[in-house]
């Protein structure tokens, strides 16, 4: 497809990414409508793994502090970059280094948009407060330093400067009014699922749970997830339902909580009823999780969250299964509007319950799998978020007005 756009893209993510927004959205469907990007950022490893949205600008970098170091530098590549030639600089999640992408933008003269998936600056201010006592006071201070220069630079600022902000959600839009937003350049963008490329169940790598009913949780395994509550939650359902197993597909995305849930269920005497695979490449785990016949979405309703589009619901929709989760506002509606699942206090027993409903009536847990697949598929595929994202970034960008005027002058 011929190019209709060219844009620089900064992310936060290493590269390559689990992150669907990244990955899908911008790696494989915006090219679709003729928006090239061109990714420039740092690489995960030294493996070269392809970008479906255009070119690489990557920096390679072993351990943290060399990562530190190296990041401005690799944003700072942005102003040369722009110089060359580009239609516009979108930058994900980065409160501090926005600015220089904004300069960039601004000595290019191209539009500058910012993508926020993630309140980032309050997060690192509440990690340094450090409530759960897992935070030296070294990176506690640098969290609180990074947090509170990020809070200055995004909303004082960048958010204020920007020519458009893609947020998460309706609610985020509303957090952002709330600390000053008062322009209608914005527009939310919620998690999607790729439907169309749904891998087929392989359940190979798990012989263990063979004949075993399985609820699985695909996602994060940070301690503000609350996945205790499904660790206990499988305690209770085994006392009836011997062969009931829980899967946990992922990892922890910070150092201070690796392995604190693997802890938490051996202090539980959970370790048998609970299977640990780790992080695993994105189609491997969907692969994996469509082998249960539940998908769980513990997701607690804190400040930091509470903006957030969860990704478990839509994603287990995409795979065919049935939804049990708690009251966080995106999700909640999803499962209410679908009908494709149960949505429940965060708390063990009533996890517990809601397992052993729908275990105890798999017909109805197939309807409701069905009824959030049709959903899924008509309201929250990456094919059509991307027409949304694609027509919006034209329009910032000028490029729709530039395709009429040149459509009317070859009439």
């Amino acid at each position: 497809m011929t190019t209709r756009l060219h844009l620089l893209y900064t992310t936060a993510e290493r590269h390559p990414t689990h992150r669907a927004d990244v990955r899908i959205l911008f790696g494989k469907y915006l090219a679709q409508f003729g928006i090239q990007t061109t990714l420039v950022g740092l690489a995960a490893d030294d493996t070269d793994v392809g970008w479906g949205g255009g070119p690489t600008v990557l920096g390679r970098a072993r351990g943290r502090i060399a990562r530190l170091l190296l990041e401005p530098w690799q944003e700072a590549r942005l102003i040369r970059l722009a110089r060359d030639g580009c239609d516009g600089i979108v930058v994900r999640d980065k409160p501090i280094l926005s600015a220089i992408g904004l300069i960039a933008a601004r000595l290019a003269r191209v539009p500058y948009m910012y993508w926020m998936s993630f309140p980032l600056p309050e997060l690192y201010l509440t990690m340094a407060r450090n409530e759960n006592g897992h935070v030296g006071p070294l990176r506690r201070a640098y969290l609180y330093a990074r947090g509170r220069l990020g809070h200055l630079i995004l909303y004082r600022w960048v958010m204020h400067s920007a020519d458009f902000l893609f947020v998460q959600s309706d609610v985020m839009i509303g957090d952002l009014r709330r600390l000053g937003l008062a322009h209608d350049r914005v527009m939310a963008v919620p998690m999607g699922v790729d439907v169309d490329a749904i891998p087929e169940p392989d359940g190979s790598s798990q012989p263990s749970l063979a004949g075993c009913e399985v609820a699985v949780y695909l996602g994060t395994l940070d301690r503000m997830r609350r996945l205790d509550v499904i660790v206990d939650a499988a305690l209770i359902v085994a006392r009836t339902r011997p062969a009931f197993r829980l899967l946990i597909i992922g990892a922890a995305e910070t150092p201070e909580d690796q392995g604190w849930i693997e802890r938490y269920a051996a202090e539980r005497g959970a370790s048998h009823l609970v299977v640990f695979t780790g992080r695993l490449p994105y189609e491997r785990g969907l692969a994996l999780a469509r082998t249960a016949r539940i998908g769980l979405s513990p997701f607690p309703r804190t400040p930091l969250l509470e903006s957030a589009t969860p990704t478990k619901s839509v994603e287990y929709f995409g795979i065919g299964l049935p939804v049990i989760c708690n009251d966080q506002p995106d999700q909640a509606r999803v499962v209410r509007e679908s009908g494709g699942g149960l949505c429940v206090p965060l708390d063990a027993e009533s996890f517990a319950a809601a397992i052993e409903q729908l275990l105890a009536d798999p017909e109805r847990a197939s309807r409701m799998a069905a009824a959030g697949r049709e959903y899924v598929t008509r309201h929250r595929a990456y094919r059509t978020i991307a027409a949304s994202v694609a027509g919006r970034l034209m329009a910032v960008c000028g490029k729709v007005e530039k395709d009429v005027a040149a459509g009317r002058r070859a009439g």
